[in-house]
């Protein structure tokens, strides 16, 4: 599973007027290769970190165990398990080893109770070391976090957690998050799979675990590399004005992008100010450099693939007869809505509520009017609701704390751009 990704690039006009400098926005589609076949996948390592505080007493426990099994029936023989369970006491309940004895692990997993307080950071370096001690080379390792609370034992502050989840990332470790309810720190769990070169999820209802679990599950599956950054570099008098994705930058400025999975396209959406040209001229715009390592055998040797985008000039009138390409309208409007839910994040944080609720409804009429030629695309439907039911949240007849955590996920994964899984 090794072949290179492909570049679409698409041009919200394919004229621009001559003479005069225009703003514009760029749809890049990164397009991963289509899964290879049944069973060709990377070996997988995990450590699986679950929380058993007294919090997850009831459906919350029966269906984190449930999703556990499951999670341990999709394993083949060569791959590797750690289970660590965790309240205020950190508990290695199988150390890391190979999928032999299945249905002795799955019997132990059905024995967890809940009880006491939640030692996140230690329970979550545990998982690690698990993983760690038993690194497959070539293969995915990785631990994933089950938690419905704070971080109230032990290490507590959010920004050591996440720089230590960037740092195992970087020793070949990374972390993906489940956060569960209402109650548990969604400034965390994010950014550390973020850090971590993983996922972040969550579980509004514990019936929803296996659904959470099983798309995980697919996404390590279809995983071919990791470490992507895309790095863009403008031709003379040209501006990158934007990227709307919000993604993090590098050291050297490039863009860091999620992991690519077969058959999973990720768009990205990048404004640019063009210089006055005359008409008849076609120049370059940008350059683009995309980099990765891949999973397999060579996953230390950084794959690079590199391509241009090249605009062209017209007189105002054949300027103004080239149509707006849907796809880019749709996904500006969509990563636009993604980060209108952030800054309503941030008016509930000062206690604006009203002011949440105004910038989730401006996001709302904006989108729904520059979409509205796209109604009956499904995608668009979803996120039109997702915000008309964030409204009504705010305007009262929702759990603040729970409709905050609907922003920040849905943010989360709008601004990656990362289509589900089939």
């Amino acid at each position: 599973m090794n072949s290179k990704p492909t570049l679409e690039v698409i041009s919200e006009r394919r004229l621009y007027a001559a003479g005069r400098e225009s703003v514009t926005d760029l749809l890049v589609r990164i397009i991963p290769p289509e899964p290879s076949g049944p069973g060709k996948r990377p070996q997988l390592n995990l450590g699986l970190v679950m929380d058993r505080s007294g919090s997850m007493e009831g459906e919350k426990i029966v269906r984190a165990r449930e999703a556990i099994c499951f999670c341990v029936d999709q394993l083949l023989q060569k791959d590797r398990v750690g289970i660590v369970i965790f309240d205020d006491v950190i508990e290695v309940l199988f150390p890391s080893q190979t999928v032999e004895n299945r249905e002795q692990i799955k019997e132990r997993i059905q024995q967890i109770k809940a009880r006491n307080s939640t030692a996140l950071h230690q329970a979550w370096v545990t998982g690690g070391i698990e993983v760690s001690k038993e690194l497959i080379e070539g293969g995915i390792n990785r631990v994933v976090l089950v938690t419905d609370g704070l971080a109230n034992v032990g290490e507590t502050n959010p920004g050591v957690i996440i720089s230590q989840a960037g740092e195992l990332a970087a020793r070949g470790v990374s972390t993906s998050t489940i956060g569960i309810g209402s109650h548990f720190n969604e400034d965390l769990l994010i950014p550390m799979a973020e850090a971590g070169r993983g996922n972040a999820w969550h579980v509004e209802q514990a019936a929803d675990m296996a659904r959470i679990f099983a798309s995980e599950m697919r996404g390590l599956a279809a995983q071919l590399g990791h470490t992507v950054s895309l790095g863009l570099t403008p031709a003379d008098g040209v501006t990158v004005q934007d990227v709307l994705n919000d993604f993090a930058v590098t050291h050297n400025g490039r863009y860091k992008l999620p992991n690519l999975l077969a058959g999973s396209p990720i768009d990205i959406v990048i404004r640019l100010k063009l210089p006055a040209r005359p008409a008849g001229q076609r120049c370059k715009a940008l350059d683009m450099r995309l980099a990765w390592n891949p999973e397999g055998v060579d996953s230390s040797e950084r794959q690079l693939l590199h391509d241009s985008v090249q605009v062209e000039y017209a007189n105002a009138i054949e300027a103004e007869r080239s149509p707006v390409d849907e796809r880019v309208t749709k996904a500006t409007h969509m990563l636009l809505a993604a980060r209108a839910r952030r800054e309503a994040m941030e008016h509930l944080d000062r206690g604006e509520i009203v002011d949440a609720r105004a910038r989730v409804t401006g996001a709302l009429r904006s989108y729904a009017l520059a979409c509205c030629a796209m109604q009956p695309d499904r995608s668009v439907q979803e996120d039109l609701a997702m915000l008309s039911e964030l409204e009504q949240e705010l305007a009262g007849k929702g759990d603040v704390k729970m409709t905050r955590k609907k922003m920040a996920y849905q943010s989360y994964q709008l601004a990656r751009q990362s289509k589900p899984l089939k």
